[in-house]
């Protein structure tokens, strides 16, 4: 629960008056904070008038920045009636005031601003529950101390959940920092107890599954080395799939909120190629071979909330190749071919493409579609004189025609006679 939401939760609830039993001095203090009703924002300058009822006397005070009143000096042998109002809020009162000195919470409600005098009050409690204007019941002893108590607990939770919130932003900070410096071990773990604090945070999830992802990549590569590592990084791999999900899950609750919805849609795509991107890894050099449709989905879903427009075609690309690592030839080349059909200069899908038809035994089709690709792609891309020598390999081992190159007109060069 963040820090904003828990605040507002929970002081929303809080009773409207406090007060307990202390009857030692001679002189009593009424004090007390002042809120709008169902938030925790105080009410600054709110005019509160505490007048004695049992004979003539009059306090005037006002409420402080932070929405607190207090006046200490009373005559504690007399009893008080508390008139508070506001600008926007509605008039509020309360009678039979004892000066305990013990916290009472007000809450006002929208309203006229009016204030009400001593008299009006009067008039209001001798017009009954009918009658207009405001209406306070008077507390027992045994409410007032039952409130207390409810309020007092309600204020420990409240510091509490403080607490934790200021915890938890140091710890998603150190991961940051951590995360910065690569050392991913010790953001994992800053990030997971981040995430033991609240859980509502969507940026924690989505860091921890980041840091996950790129140790993942980490004992990946180590485990050319030591098989060991395999586990590990199939391990993490998994674990930032999950931490990915709830920051998936906290976005998607936003986009009924048209306010919120297009950052939540941008979010939503960012954490979809993540966990596309842990599944592709999965499938491709782990062998979990249903990770491989799985990522398919999810890169073509992030590109569906992606508002940039090159994103349709590149994560298309990412889930040909998952594919074709996989050793799913035949769904790659469907969608490289797909891919072809809006971008029949796509050098990427070309190269990829002329691969995937070697390796179904396509022998011809491989030769004409790298031979495409060297035609477009620049000479300064090392895998041009690799596709130069399949497609020569091709041809001599396949007695394959020789595939047509573009002249430089942008048409198809004569192709060469055999010898």
């Amino acid at each position: 629960m963040s820090k904003k939401k828990a605040w507002s939760g929970i002081l929303g609830c809080l009773l409207i008056s406090m007060a307990a039993l202390n009857v030692s001095a001679q002189v009593g203090r009424i004090e007390g904070d002042v809120t709008k009703a169902g938030s925790a924002e105080p009410i600054i300058g709110a005019e509160i008038q505490i007048v004695r009822t049992d004979i003539k006397g009059n306090y005037n005070i006002k409420s402080d920045k932070k929405g607190h009143f207090l006046h200490a000096g009373v005559p504690y042998v007399g009893t008080y009636t508390l008139i508070v109002s506001a600008e926007g809020c509605a008039p509020y009162f309360m009678t039979s005031i004892r000066p305990t000195g013990e916290l009472m919470k007000v809450e006002l409600q929208n309203g006229d601003g009016r204030k009400l005098t001593i008299d009006e009050v009067k008039a209001i409690q001798k017009s009954g529950p009918s009658g207009p204007g405001p209406q306070q019941k008077q507390l027992t002893a045994a409410e007032i101390k039952k409130q207390q108590e409810e309020y007092e607990k309600k204020r420990q939770e409240i510091e509490k959940q403080k607490a934790d919130f200021d915890s938890m932003k140091k710890f998603f900070e150190q991961g940051q920092q951590l995360a910065a410096n690569k050392d991913y071990p010790g953001a994992i773990t800053a990030y997971t107890e981040a995430s033991k604090l609240d859980p509502e945070q969507e940026a924690v999830w989505a860091n921890l599954s980041l840091a996950l992802y790129n140790r993942g990549v980490i004992n990946l590569n180590e485990s050319l080395r030591d098989m060991a590592k395999r586990d590990i990084a199939k391990q993490d791999f998994t674990d930032a799939i999950g931490s990915i999900e709830k920051a998936l899950a906290l976005a998607e609750s936003k986009l009924g909120d048209p306010a919120k919805a297009p950052g939540a849609k941008k979010a939503k795509s960012q954490y979809l190629k993540i966990k596309a991107d842990s599944e592709s890894l999965l499938a491709r050099r782990l062998g979990v071979m249903e990770m491989a449709d799985a990522a398919v989905r999810d890169y073509r879903d992030a590109a569906a909330n992606s508002d940039v427009p090159t994103d349709k075609i590149t994560f298309d690309l990412k889930g040909a190749e998952t594919l074709y690592e996989a050793g799913k030839i035949e769904e790659a080349v469907a969608m490289y071919q797909a891919i072809l059909t809006v971008d029949a200069n796509n050098i990427e899908a070309l190269y990829k493409l002329g691969l995937a038809y070697a390796a179904l035994a396509k022998f011809q089709e491989s030769a004409n579609t790298l031979q495409a690709f060297v035609d477009r792609a620049p000479e300064t891309d090392p895998r041009v004189a690799e596709a130069k020598v399949v497609i020569k390999d091709l041809i001599v081992g396949n007695n394959l025609e020789p595939p047509k190159s573009l002249d430089k007109k942008g048409g198809r060069a004569p192709a060469k006679k055999k010898p």
